[in-house]
């Protein structure tokens, strides 16, 4: 029986630890910072007199919500550094490397002309394929039976849907998209394509996307969409598509669930029919669409 060599070993533990590496430093560091700042509130509430916890217990949720949010922002920070490396060899990878004329890279000149840049087009397919496949997926996991079925996700969504609605705008609709999009989408992505078949890639980062979430409807939810942002980056080559596009996304669930009528009128099977194939027209769309480099 052949045996794997030392080298060999150390040199896929180096690679998966520079994977996971951002992933481990985020998630530590948020549960470390949570921590300090939820024990800090409750040492000034505990000041402010027992009237004053008795108002905020009646808003529990967003201030664990704002508690969270802000964490993620401060855990995030260390990350920025690595980010910018990632998004500039990612930049390098795609367009090329070479010098003009004048000495200025390819790189740098596409950059200049705008190429860089997201398009009208690019834009209204993110945003109409995120509002499509997030409502179509949430709508379809209910008619199913499965939102149902898992006692921790009914604890989750009872948490998130009683966040005060601009409280949970801020935080769905910008702190969680862009901190959980640096994290799997910036670094771990961009460092699976290195080592690994793009499209293996775009499937394994949206996986672990989705095993993030940690309950099976969100995981199964969390996978596909996941697969969706990668992909799009992959295709999009800008990382600000899937940042719009997963901010789009919260913000089209979190808002269809402050509204009845709405969502009466979604969660029915041919809303679902119609959000699916909605999202199934867009992917093509996006298939035969030449981006520009």
């Amino acid at each position: 029986m052949p045996i794997m060599n030392s080298d060999h070993n150390n040199h896929w533990l180096n690679r998966m630890w520079e994977i996971f590496c951002p992933f481990l430093l985020f998630f530590g560091l948020y549960i470390v910072v949570f921590n300090l700042l939820a024990s800090l509130y409750r040492a000034i509430a505990g000041g402010l007199g027992e009237e004053y916890l008795a108002g905020l217990s009646d808003h529990a949720e967003t201030v664990t919500s704002l508690v969270s949010g802000l964490s993620m922002l401060i855990a995030v920070l260390p990350l920025l550094p690595m980010l910018r490396r990632e998004l500039r060899e990612h930049k390098q990878a795609v367009y090329g490397i070479g010098t003009t004329a004048d000495n200025k890279s390819v790189t740098e000149k596409r950059a200049e002309s705008g190429k860089y840049g997201i398009t009208v087009g690019q834009t209204v397919l993110t945003i109409v394929l995120a509002a499509a496949s997030s409502l179509g997926l949430n709508v379809l996991l209910a008619l199913t039976g499965i939102v149902e079925s898992s006692a921790s996700y009914q604890d989750v969504a009872r948490q998130q849907y009683s966040v005060m609605f601009g409280a949970g705008m801020i935080l769905f609709g910008m702190i969680s998209p862009i901190t959980e999009e640096i994290v799997f989408r910036g670094l771990i992505f961009n460092r699976m394509r290195r080592y690994f078949p793009h499209a293996a890639a775009v499937i394994a980062s949206g996986v672990l996307f989705g095993i993030y979430h940690g309950n099976p409807v969100q995981g199964l939810y969390g996978g596909c969409m996941g697969i969706l942002m990668a992909y799009l980056y992959e295709r999009m080559h800008s990382f600000a598509i899937p940042c719009l596009f997963h901010a789009t996304a919260n913000l089209m669930v979190y808002s269809i669930a402050q509204s009845a009528a709405l969502h009466r009128l979604l969660f029915t099977v041919p809303g679902c029919a119609a959000l699916l194939t909605g999202s199934v027209v867009c992917v093509v769309i996006i298939e035969k669409t030449r981006f520009p480099e």
